[in-house]
């Protein structure tokens, strides 16, 4: 059970949003080059955290700038990736987060991390490894993969700022690091542009900037606030596990034993670094 009786509540919605962004995401870089696609995210997702923020003056202080230049970076490795790999392979190479996020945590939040946080990421990652290697697609590439690896470091970082600003106004300090992010894309959208505007654009563009983008931010911003890192990171292990169960359900086929080896693990590791107890 969580300590946090709210958890679930932004859990569960974060759960369901993360799973299906891999395929908008993927789906909208046949209309735009990625650095538009991802320069128009943020600029919406800016504008709505603006809207609903106390005024609008961002927070431009050393840590906030740091998220914000963080964030940046991952999503450009993200969507630069995501351009050489499949939205599965996608997915589970962005699950390598925990396995950074943990160590980086206990070196820049002096975060303890037990030795069942530890035990959760490993088993966690495990489940990952292998539901990756039911997913082998040879359409990915070399590059793809160590670019969508290198995005988790900075999501690991940016979620420890996240944890690091807790105490300052969320929906302020989002709309800091959408605007900067939106800034920096700006900045190098000329590379490749390429953008056509479609009924199928526009509804790809609306999922990753709104839900995929401010609501999942959000929820992400909110739980970091509940939990330690090693706690919370472990969490997201349930993305891929619950994408594998829903694809089940969609297509009315079981799941191969292999996937259903990952899950399990998965799930295990989610367990794991939930249980309470000194260790």
């Amino acid at each position: 059970m969580p300590r946090n009786s709210k958890l679930p509540a932004y859990l569960v919605p974060y759960i369901l949003l993360a799973t299906l962004q891999y395929s908008f995401a993927k789906d909208g870089l046949r209309f735009a080059s990625p650095f538009i696609f991802m320069a128009l995210r943020y600029s919406i997702a800016a504008s709505t955290a603006l809207v609903l923020a106390r005024g609008v003056r961002l927070i431009l202080n050393r840590d906030t700038l740091l998220l914000s230049l963080f964030t940046g970076a991952s999503t450009i490795l993200w969507i630069s990736g995501l351009e050489l790999v499949s939205p599965a392979q996608s997915a589970v190479l962005t699950y390598t987060m925990p396995l950074f996020a943990v160590p980086l945590s206990a070196f820049i939040l002096k975060e303890r991390t037990t030795n069942r946080g530890w035990a959760g990421a490993l088993v966690g990652f495990a489940g990952v490894s292998i539901y990756g290697l039911a997913l082998t697609d040879p359409a990915g590439t070399i590059l793809g993969a160590l670019l969508t690896v290198a995005n988790a470091i900075f999501w690991g970082l940016y979620t420890i700022f996240y944890r690091k600003l807790r105490g300052q106004d969320s929906i302020t300090t989002m709309a800091t690091q959408f605007f900067v992010c939106a800034l920096l894309f700006w900045l190098i959208s000329p590379i490749g542009f390429r953008v056509e505007v479609t009924s199928e654009f526009v509804f790809d563009l609306a999922y990753i900037s709104l839900l995929s983008g401010f609501v999942t931010f959000f929820l992400w911003n909110a739980m970091a606030g509940m939990e330690t890192v090693d706690r919370l990171t472990t969490l997201v292990f349930a993305v891929p596990a619950s994408s594998i169960l829903l694809q089940a359900a969609e297509t009315r086929t079981a799941p191969s034993l292999l996937s259903l080896l990952g899950v399990g693990l998965m799930f295990l590791g989610i367990l794991i670094s939930r249980m309470r107890g000194r260790s």
